[in-house]
């Protein structure tokens, strides 16, 4: 009989309860992080839904392999953040390069007479950055990601990522900057 668990338990106590093979506080950490770790997985995977779930598939699969090692030294969410993008990095590896059009580099002038509340459309204001995000380095794009969409401090970016917070704020300086100029006729 599986045991149910309070919607509150740190996530400490459900790694430790899962190492232990509790498939219910694995279940708990899947249903917790899972939709944040895809939504970072599919935005670093240019929206490839498919390679997206495999890539969270398996950074769980080596979670559930792992969390008898899991030492704690960062916090769950970081080893979990770290182990996808390191999936997601192995999937755009074995991906082909995807050619870019030139005229994406090239910043659009906005139509003369077309007012900005008639350009404000949801849908093309997330096209274009998602975009503009498909043009980053895969570590700006990474790092961007974790912060801006994921509220991850610069420490946690780092232990996701593998770096120091000083590479971090590099990377995330150099991204804000390409994307303040991709993104410059929204403003």
């Amino acid at each position: 009989m599986a045991m149910l668990l309070a919607p509150d338990l740190p996530d400490d106590a459900l790694a430790r309860r899962a190492a232990l093979g509790d498939r219910t506080a694995f279940a708990e950490i899947v249903g917790r992080h899972g939709p944040h770790l895809f939504r970072y997985a599919t935005t670093m995977l240019d929206g490839d839904v498919h390679d997206a779930e495999d890539a969270v598939q398996s950074a769980f699969t080596q979670a559930w392999q792992h969390l008898p090692t899991f030492r704690g030294d960062a916090s769950l969410k970081t080893w979990l953040y770290r182990i996808t993008a390191n999936e997601v990095l192995a999937s755009r590896r074995r991906r082909r390069p995807i050619p870019v059009d030139d005229q994406l580099l090239t910043p659009l002038p906005a139509p003369a007479g077309d007012s900005p509340v008639s350009r404000l459309d949801g849908q093309e204001l997330r096209r274009d950055l998602s975009a503009a995000l498909g043009e980053l380095p895969w570590r700006q794009r990474a790092s961007w990601v974790l912060a801006e969409m994921e509220g991850m401090t610069y420490a946690q970016i780092a232990a996701a990522l593998g770096t120091n917070e000083t590479v971090v704020r590099g990377q995330l300086h150099r991204a804000r900057r390409t994307l303040a100029v991709r993104m410059a006729q929204w403003r």
